[in-house]
């Protein structure tokens, strides 16, 4: 029998790749963010090319979208804790726990906002605004920066009702951080005030009326998006710095104008809202997502949990009827994920739905969902040791921008 031979052809092929950075720069941007940072340790070479300033505008050219989020536990009066759910849709029994430890800070670290891979946190003691701090924290490279104060603020406590985060690495490396204070003009106006990671400068911008909740803004294609109190919606366009009013959605005759939000929240360049009436539960909704010209809304899918509540009877709440409480049926929306583009081969999009004791995944394709996460299996009501709302959860998305 003769001597095998085997080509060269895969040792060629890796020679190629490995000494080409730009196909090697192509293959790596497509992977996993705690797999990036492993690779840095392969050679002086892999470590200095993914920690280049060029790599990182690469990676973030590709639009991404989330992988995992952060959940938030109940609060303790020092360290939050957050559950760290992978979206890889493989059932995990005890997800990982942790507390954020990127800096020394004796109060405790609180997540404030998620922004396209990067977290607003800030410290969790309730001693006065003027006494805590503000971070910007990047949990793939765990680099982090605390925010200057302004120095023209008082020692007053409470003067700050709301925090964003604006960073778009598809349009600038740089981000913003919105403050809302109270204004020094009138009680009935609020004081909007940017700080620049370019320029490391704050600095005055418009006065607002009051909105329902500034602190719950969502920052998507530029602007900051509230509800507003007369149950509109109000766009702040953080660079030409200006408002724009955004209709609600028509709602059906029933409401009576009562709207439940159940979720708000940004994915990959798209808005999304949903709505339910506050007089009566249901089992069927939709999910609205904005208008490319920021206009209006139109509905974007259609959801049905008829089938997921026949499976989890635990949704059901026994002490109260369908048609009198908008909560009979026991279900939070924690987020919507948009998939890697719409052709064949491409990830579906979906939502995350926290049902007693666990979290699951929808599809908003084919209407079926699949077990993500359990907590706790004998846990039967919504609101027990399992309570998750929408601003609970905090998506994480890889990048390897600085902060």
């Amino acid at each position: 029998m003769g001597k095998l031979e085997f080509s060269n052809s895969y040792t060629e092929s890796n020679e190629l790749i490995g000494y080409n950075d730009d196909i090697l720069i192509n293959v790596l941007i497509r992977l996993p963010g705690k797999s990036l940072m492993r690779f840095r340790n392969v050679s002086k070479h892999w470590l200095s090319l993914i920690s280049s300033p060029y790599f990182s505008r690469c990676l973030n050219q590709i639009p991404m979208f989330p992988s995992a989020i952060f959940l938030q536990m109940q609060l303790s009066l020092n360290k939050p804790k957050y559950h760290f759910l992978s979206l890889d849709r493989n059932p995990v029994r005890e997800p990982s726990v942790q507390s954020f430890t990127f800096v020394d800070d004796p109060a405790g670290i609180r997540i404030l906002q998620s922004c396209n891979g990067l977290l607003l946190c800030c410290s969790n003691n309730r001693l006065g605004e003027y006494n805590r701090n503000y971070y910007i924290y990047n949990p793939t490279t765990h680099q982090y920066t605390t925010l200057p104060k302004p120095d023209n603020r008082t020692q007053s406590p409470n003067t700050i009702f709301g925090v964003i985060l604006a960073f778009d690495p598809l349009k600038s490396v740089h981000y913003r951080v919105i403050f809302v204070r109270s204004s020094e003009t009138s009680p009935h106006l609020y004081q909007l005030e940017m700080y620049s990671s370019e320029t490391h400068q704050w600095s005055f911008s418009s006065e607002i009326s009051k909105v329902n909740n500034f602190s719950q803004g969502v920052y998507c294609c530029g602007g900051i998006h509230w509800r507003n109190n007369s149950g509109s919606f109000l766009r702040f366009d953080v660079h030409q710095e200006r408002f724009q009013e955004i209709p609600m959605p028509k709602i059906p005759d029933d409401w009576d104008q009562q709207t439940k939000c159940r979720y708000f929240g940004e994915c990959r360049g798209r808005l999304h809202l949903i709505l339910t009436s506050c007089k009566h539960s249901t089992s069927q909704f939709n999910v609205y997502e904005m208008k490319n010209n920021f206009s209006g809304w139109f509905v974007k899918y259609q959801v049905d949990l008829n089938a997921l509540i026949s499976a989890n009877p635990k949704m059901t709440q026994s002490n109260c009827h369908a048609l009198d409480h908008w909560d009979y049926y026991a279900f939070r929306v924690l987020a919507i994920v948009v998939g890697e583009g719409s052709g064949k081969g491409s990830s579906s999009p979906f939502m995350v739905l926290h049902v007693p004791g666990k979290v699951i995944t929808y599809s908003f394709k084919d209407k079926t969902s699949t077990l993500l996460h359990d907590f706790a299996p004998d846990c039967t009501d919504i609101e027990g040791c399992t309570t998750f709302e929408y601003d609970d959860a905090y998506p994480y998305i890889t990048t390897l921008a600085n902060v």
